[in-house]
């Protein structure tokens, strides 16, 4: 496998340089751009060739989600995950629902770049961190699809 292209949909900038820096480690990882939202994303999909779009689940106005639907649904054959400080299984249920690839947790570096490996190989990842709820019962109050994670209120 040679090198994977990313895009990086994440709107926090620390966390965003942070990844870049343990992406940037791996020189069979390449991030062809950063953007900060879903709508800066869709945008610029047109213009640039990745494999791979990472995104964080709560992006300002349309969520990681909803813009992995968005994509999936525009490139099919483009992988998807979602980055997320959620362990709730239902954030991990609706990103697979609408297409995602892999579910990593954003402080675990090493889950993300394990979950990228698993991925580009055609597999479906989800952080270990979140596997273990799984077979829990949903314990989150979630908004409706359409609307932004972010607007929820969670002691995760």
């Amino acid at each position: 496998m040679g090198t994977t292209s990313i895009l990086l949909v994440e709107d926090h900038e620390v966390f965003a340089k942070a990844l870049l820096r343990v992406l940037s480690g791996n020189k069979d990882l390449n991030v062809v751009a950063v953007v900060e939202s879903a709508e800066r994303a869709l945008e610029q999909l047109s213009d640039l060739s990745v494999d791979l779009v990472l995104a964080d689940v709560s992006l300002p106005h349309m969520n990681g989600i909803n813009l992995v639907g968005e994509i999936r649904a525009k490139y099919p054959d483009l992988r998807c995950a979602v980055l997320s400080g959620h362990l709730s299984p239902d954030y991990v249920q609706r990103a697979l629902e609408a297409g995602a690839h892999g579910y990593m947790v954003k402080d675990n570096p090493g889950g993300i770049l394990e979950g990228i490996r698993h991925i580009m190989k055609g597999e479906v990842y989800i952080s270990k961190e979140v596997g273990n709820t799984l077979n829990e019962p949903p314990t989150a109050t979630l908004p409706p699809y359409g609307d932004n994670p972010r607007s929820t209120t969670s002691n995760v």
